[in-house]
């Protein structure tokens, strides 16, 4: 099993603002919502996941990706993907990182990034992976949301305000992968995608956790 996880710097909102709870999709009930970039539903496969659990798999053409790669799945505010569960305000709770377990079948290493919008599509940013992933493994693939990331990007102005406007108001997660240099005829890939966390970092829980510890003490 292999792990990709890149560095994190935290942002915090003021706490006036409603934040979401930690969560992961497992998929184990079905596919709750979610989508193949084409908008059709997914196959869930009842087993064989990382852990032996469920996941939900598509099916794409990669020789028809954009510049920007090819989104595989959505996860979105307007078809209530997992009950909505990851829509809301990442900056109030110090949600920073979202991973999920990931496997594709390309016979080639893949670049894979994350697509983070609010409910209307836009505006936006996506966060690379600092390699590509490999073929026939399953893998944790994690992305640090932060402006201090140099591999996101955002789409539009790149400031702070910007960022924080989108991490506050979180609609839509997407998948992309990218199309392989060189490539000129059909290439179909499966992709398998399992247990969609959002979390915040550790040194985020604890932050938050002596701002609370502070906020209690200042009521007293």
């Amino acid at each position: 099993m292999n792990t990709i996880i890149i560095p994190t710097i935290a942002l915090f909102a003021s706490a006036s603002f409603a934040g979401v709870t930690p969560f992961t999709e497992t998929f184990e009930s079905g596919a709750n919502g979610w989508l193949q970039g084409s908008f059709s539903a997914p196959t869930h496969v009842a087993s064989g996941a990382m852990d032996g659990s469920a996941y939900i798999s598509s099916s794409a053409d990669l020789n028809s990706a954009g510049p920007f790669g090819l989104t595989i799945f959505r996860g979105q505010d307007d078809f209530d993907a997992s009950g909505d569960a990851f829509v809301g305000n990442y900056l109030a709770s110090g949600i920073n990182q979202i991973s999920f377990d990931f496997r594709h079948n390309a016979g080639q290493d893949l670049g894979i990034a994350l697509r983070v919008a609010t409910s209307f599509n836009f505006p936006a940013f996506a966060v690379e992976l600092p390699a590509a992933i490999g073929s026939d493994e399953w893998t944790t693939l994690s992305f640090d949301l932060s402006f201090f990331n140099p591999l996101l990007t955002i789409e539009g102005a790149p400031t702070p305000q910007a960022f924080n406007e989108i991490m506050e108001a979180i609609g839509n997660i997407q998948v992309s992968a990218d199309r392989p240099d060189g490539l000129t005829t059909p290439l179909v890939v499966d992709f398998d995608l399992d247990n969609v966390r959002i979390t915040p970092t550790p040194s985020t829980l604890a932050l938050l956790s002596i701002g609370g510890l502070g906020m209690t003490r200042r009521r007293r």
